[in-house]
């Protein structure tokens, strides 16, 4: 078998495509094929509609999958057809896209190396320049969301992610039922986040809860784009306020204490901070010591505890557990404590949602953690919408790879 049959075989050209010649270069480990087309009608893009061939563009060179060991270049001439509606277009060509640079199946490959590597290890094993890789990400991910079923979603979580310093924030939305990423929004702002929502409020007309911190403006949004949704506001951030109310009162005492006591609270912070079951028994002789020591703090980490106690509870039970909770922290006479029961009384409403539905937002924390591996991955981006493009791609669980022609 000569070397034009053999590619002619391995790159299972449809007709009617054939090999015309073939050059092999053993000094630089490269194959060099020429590919031609017989008289045919070819497809617009467009409209998929078939012409005859109305002219050929020039020469192009597209990098193909290694042929035993040696980096295989096909080269053609495209042909262009005169579609009515279209005007003079770029006939479809079963190897390749227009838009780059490789073949099709090498198309995969790349995306396939991204997905399991760094840019930089993907250049590597691919042979293809980080630049390339790049445009194919992004043809990538264009494609996927085209391709996306815009179906309603039953729940979605909302988190915001610092991108780059000086307060530069993602709203990351995510899709609870498929565990994705469903939207990256280049602001935290509600005059950038609300526009989105209303563009997309076909899809999100049916989404029954959504996950978030107690972000007002957030919650604003919601309220104000999908008024069937139940804004459940996340029992972790609900703790987090209490768990800063009692590092506050722990601070205000220490200083308030002699020398010598303070100096035995020293290395107690994170005492205080841990749930009762979840300390760690190398602090527990220091919890007990400074527990002992500093009262007012010990009262602060009790009705912390509380809280947590009555999140536990069915929502017949938490109404009333919330209520005797609420009296007992705005009547304990710790200034944080106070304030934080009073931020929660304010946003009653999404945490009750929260503890009816189950709902939590750890989807949005989880994925948060992984878009920012993606971030270290890269040593950061110069540019948001790349970043953008990024996440999608790794965390968008889009349908990314070409339709290929056998």
């Amino acid at each position: 078998m000569d070397l034009v049959s053999f590619h002619q075989n391995v790159l299972r050209l449809p007709a009617p495509w054939y090999v015309e010649r073939v050059e092999c270069f053993a000094d630089a480990k490269r194959v060099d094929v020429w590919i031609k087309h017989r008289e045919s009608r070819f497809r617009c893009p467009e409209c998929m509609g078939e012409y005859a061939a109305h002219d050929h563009l020039p020469e192009r060179t597209w990098r193909h999958l290694d042929t035993c060991g040696y980096q295989t270049f096909l080269h053609a001439r495209l042909p262009r057809v005169k579609c009515a509606p279209d005007g003079k277009v770029t006939a479809w060509v079963p190897f390749a896209t227009p838009q780059t640079s490789v073949t099709e199946e090498m198309e995969c490959r790349c995306i396939m190396a991204m997905r399991e590597c760094t840019m930089q290890g993907a250049e590597s094993l691919a042979g293809v320049s980080v630049r390339k890789l790049e445009r194919i990400r992004s043809l990538a991910v264009e494609r996927g969301l085209g391709r996306r079923e815009e179906q309603p979603l039953p729940g979605i979580g909302i988190d915001q992610k610092q991108v780059f310093a000086r307060h530069k924030y993602f709203t990351v939305i995510c899709d609870r039922k498929a565990r994705s990423v469903y939207d990256v929004i280049d602001s935290r702002k509600t005059e950038a986040v609300s526009p989105r929502f209303e563009e997309n409020k076909a899809f999100l007309h049916d989404v029954e809860t959504a996950a978030m911190d107690m972000s007002a403006g957030h919650a604003s949004v919601i309220g104000g784009c999908l008024p069937n949704a139940a804004v459940c506001f996340d029992k972790f951030h609900v703790v987090q306020i209490m768990n800063k109310a009692v590092d506050a009162t722990r601070k205000e005492e220490q200083k308030s204490l002699p020398d010598a006591r303070r100096k035995l609270m020293f290395g107690s912070r994170y005492c205080f901070l841990y749930a009762r079951e979840s300390l760690p028994a190398k602090y527990r002789d220091k919890f007990d010591e400074v527990a002992a020591l500093a009262t007012r703090t010990s009262r602060a980490w009790a009705i912390k505890e509380a809280l947590r106690d009555a999140l536990s509870l069915a929502l017949p039970d938490f109404e009333p557990a919330f209520k005797k909770w609420h009296w007992w922290a705005t009547h304990s006479r710790l200034e944080a404590v106070r304030k934080a029961a009073k931020t929660l009384k304010s946003h009653l409403h999404g945490i009750m949602n929260a503890v009816e539905y189950g709902v939590t937002n750890a989807l949005a924390e989880g994925l948060n953690s992984k878009i920012e591996a993606i971030k270290r991955a890269a040593c950061g981006y110069r540019s948001k919408s790349r970043f953008r493009i990024a996440i999608l791609f790794h965390c968008g669980k889009l349908d990314l790879m070409p339709k290929l022609t056998t």
